[in-house]
């Protein structure tokens, strides 16, 4: 990528995940950016193309992190509560600003394309926890009501740590995902 798409997508990002993709327009993100208005549109059409574009890059570093995740030699145990102690850090530190897909899909019109992109992020991720949960738990059954469980667990932690600007959300469903999973 150019270093003006990068900024692009970067001051977008931020942008859309500071206040949701309808609140934030073309002419703020080229001045933010602070690249020429023919320049955003030599490398996106529109702003839902640069927003897809932010989506597609968010979600490909949430799958590599994943994906870590689950080839990591550590228990289970210690796996979760990795991700969960990585999602209070992640939050703290860069002021709540709430998950990229939930706060666009608040935003968007059903049968687009960021909601196609949407749902396909979020599918991912269930799978994602599935599959920890698979490594943890022999019942196939068991393992995918688990693996929900914990998708859930995770994505309510985000919301309500994000809607109240307090952490205490994370700390109490990473206790109940420890708990599911029979850890006391």
């Amino acid at each position: 990528m150019s270093k003006a798409r990068d900024r692009l997508v970067a001051t977008a990002g931020r942008l859309f995940g500071e206040r949701g993709y309808e609140c934030v327009g073309i002419n703020e993100i080229i001045a933010k950016a602070e690249i020429a208005k023919a320049t955003f549109y030599q490398h996106f059409p529109s702003k839902e193309a640069l927003c897809a574009e932010w989506l597609r890059t968010e979600a490909e570093d949430s799958e590599r992190t994943q994906r870590r995740l689950l080839e990591d030699p550590r228990t289970v145990r210690e796996r979760l509560e990795d991700r969960f102690d990585a999602l209070q850090r992640w939050l703290t530190e860069e002021d709540y600003p709430g998950c990229p897909f939930c706060t666009t899909a608040a935003m968007t019109e059903a049968g687009g394309e960021l909601r196609e992109l949407v749902a396909l992020q979020r599918k991912q991720s269930r799978e994602f926890w599935r599959g920890l949960a698979a490594q943890h738990e022999p019942s196939h059954k068991a393992a995918k009501h688990l693996g929900d469980a914990w998708f859930l667990l995770y994505s309510g932690a985000i919301t309500e740590a994000t809607n109240l600007r307090e952490t205490w959300p994370v700390k109490k469903a990473k206790r109940a995902a420890l708990n599911l999973g029979g850890w006391k």
